[in-house]
Parts: C-alpha cells; structure tokens; sequence
C-alpha cells in the first residue's frame, strides 16, 4: 500500500503556501499607478486613451483574479489530500491493516475519521476548475484523472464511516467490514497512483510561484513578508532533507546530521531575521499586516524552530524513538525530536502564514 508520505514535503509543504504545501502567496501590494502618457492631440482623443487603458487594466486584473482563484483551488484540493484525507486513510489502516482481509481483535472497537458533507462540496468545486481559464498545463490534466478515483475513494470511506459509527459489524458479525475492506485497498491503490502526478505538478507550481513572490516582495521592500515566505521555504527545504534521506521516526538516528545541520543553521538564520523584524509595528502597517497575526505566525515558526531542534537533540543522545510509539500517528506527531512532529508543526505555521492578509 502505497501512502502518501513520501509526497509530504515536496507537495503539500510546497502547495500548501499556500500547504509542504501547502500557501496562499499574497501579490505585494499594488504600486501606484504611473499618470504620464503621450500627450494626446485632443481632448476627445485623450478621453479615449485614457478609457482603452482602464479597459486594458480591468481585464488584466480580472484574469490575474481568476488565476488566483484557480490556483487557491488546487491548493486547497492539495491541501486537503494530505491533510484530512490522509488522517483519515492513516487512521483506517492503522486499525485495520491494509491487506486482502481486515484485522479485527478479540476486543474490536474503531471510531473511524469522517468526511463531511462540507468536504465534499468544496472537493467537487475545486474538481471543477480543470476546465476553467487560465488554463495549468501541467496540472489540469492531472487533476481530471484524479477526480473518478478520488470520488470513488471518498464515497467508500463515507460508506465504512457511517458503518463503523452505527457499530454495524454487531449486526453482521464483520460480513460487510470485509466487503468494505476489500474495496478501500483497491480503491486506495488507484487513489495513490493517481495522486502522485497531481501532488509533483502543484510542487513545481507552487515553487515556482514562491520564487516569483519573494522577488516582488525584495523590490517592493516588503522584508516582513519576504523573511515570513522564506522562513517557510527553508523549514520545508529541512522537511525535504529528511524525506530525500528515507528518514522517519523509525530510523531517526540514521539521519546524517551534516547535511540536515546545513539546512538548519539557515532556519535559525531565518527565524531570528523574521523575529527582529516582526517587532517592528511600523513595518507590519506598511505592508498592510496585521500586528496581531504576525505575532501568531511568529509563534508558530519558534515551534517549528524548536522541534528541528529536538530532533538534533534526539541523534546527539542516540535516543531511538519506542516503539510504542511508532505503532501510532498521533503519537509520533506529538513525540519530541521525530520528524513527524517536525512536519506537524510546520503544517501549523503554513496555517497561520495563510492568515496573514
């Protein structure tokens, strides 16, 4: 059974800035508008200049809007798959395995993750701009061979959910947790495969874009915003390293600690740039931030700081994580020094980037 893991960094971190993504990127604000044109040979004609130019900006902004709203839209599809979509999957096969038959002890109790009615309503919205304009060459084809297998999956875990929920096998002494077992492996392996080319597309997009933002930020002199945006890209170039080494929870210590240090070191640079210039109220309100909100998002980012740190602390001590707690998700995200907690607590800070207005 193939997860979703190994995509994390490099596509939900990445798009999620969204969100690895995994992240909305904020234009700068706009500059004035430049006033000085050829001066026209009459008033009439000066009129009609000045009218073709609105025209041409209005149309220019409403397509940069629409392009916007597309690409937020896939981000939050992409967010959405390796966010809850993957808790929920995580949690299933945890409990019941991922072979041809479901495991079920003696003393069998599962409360089992949902999909609202709300998830599926956004899912099928974002599903819906792969034909619309502008169009993403790279992503848009992949987003129409995800959509079936991705529909197809959602509808069978909301089927096992409403089944669990009810405590059906009761009823049934397990006949229809096999059925529905069966399915979800096979329509998970489809999911996977399908994903895979959404998840690389959205990486590339989404790191293209960032370099494009950080560029307009530097000339527009919004260093806020450039330090917020590059914290993130370098807590997700940290992510990548551990990802690009095989590493996890269950083989922490074979992390080679020259290469993830490197990348740290620039983390720390980052954050103690961002920090100093987060203290600068003045600076928020030039760039249109809110004080509060860059507060919160610095917080966030002394987290993340904080458990790369922990991790450097675990190697050091040659500490192995228990192996109790590498029997479950949950406790891994919220153990020190794993990576797991490294990529939760970036999630957290990519959240609160995203508030930043």
């Amino acid at each position: 059974m193939k997860k979703l893991s190994s995509f994390v960094a490099f596509a939900l971190l990445c798009a999620m800035f969204t969100a690895c993504s995994n992240l909305k990127v904020n234009p700068p604000a706009a500059e004035p508008s430049g006033t000085t044109a050829d001066k026209p040979s009459a008033g009439a004609a000066s009129g009609e200049s000045g009218k073709n130019k609105d025209d041409t900006a209005n149309i220019e902004a409403l397509e940069e809007a629409m392009e916007i709203e597309k690409y937020n839209a896939y981000v939050q599809l992409n967010n959405y798959m390796t966010g809850r979509l993957e808790q929920v999957l995580t949690r299933y096969f945890e409990k019941l395995g991922d072979g041809e038959q479901p495991i079920i002890g003696k003393h069998f109790s599962f409360t089992m993750l949902s999909i609202s009615a709300n998830d599926k309503s956004a899912l099928n919205k974002q599903f819906g701009y792969a034909d619309k304009t502008p169009a993403f060459p790279t992503v848009d084809p992949a987003v129409v061979k995800l959509k079936p297998v991705m529909n197809e999956l959602v509808a069978i875990l909301s089927e096992a959910h409403d089944y669990y929920e009810t405590k059906g096998y009761v009823d049934d002494n397990f006949a229809k947790s096999k059925e529905l077992h069966t399915k979800i492996v096979k329509a998970a392996d489809g999911y996977y495969a399908a994903s895979g080319e959404f998840l690389k597309a959205m990486a590339s997009m989404g790191a293209e874009r960032r370099q494009e933002s950080l560029k307009k930020y530097q000339d527009n002199d919004q260093q806020l915003r450039y330090s917020a945006l590059k914290f993130l890209m370098d807590a997700q170039a940290l992510s990548a390293e551990m990802e690009e080494q095989g590493v996890t929870a269950k083989n922490i210590l074979d992390l080679d600690m020259g290469k993830f240090k490197a990348k740290y070191d620039v983390l720390v640079e980052d954050l103690n740039n961002l920090t100093q210039l987060s203290q600068d109220a003045m600076r928020a309100k030039k760039e249109g931030l809110r004080s509060d909100l860059v507060e919160d998002y610095v917080d966030e980012a002394k987290e993340v700081k904080v458990a790369a740190s922990e991790i450097i602390e675990r190697v050091n001590k040659k500490s192995a994580v228990d192996e109790f707690d590498l029997s479950n998700s949950f406790f891994l995200e919220n153990r020190n020094g794993t990576p797991e907690k490294f990529k939760k607590t970036l999630r957290d800070a990519i959240q609160e980037y995203n508030r930043l207005k």
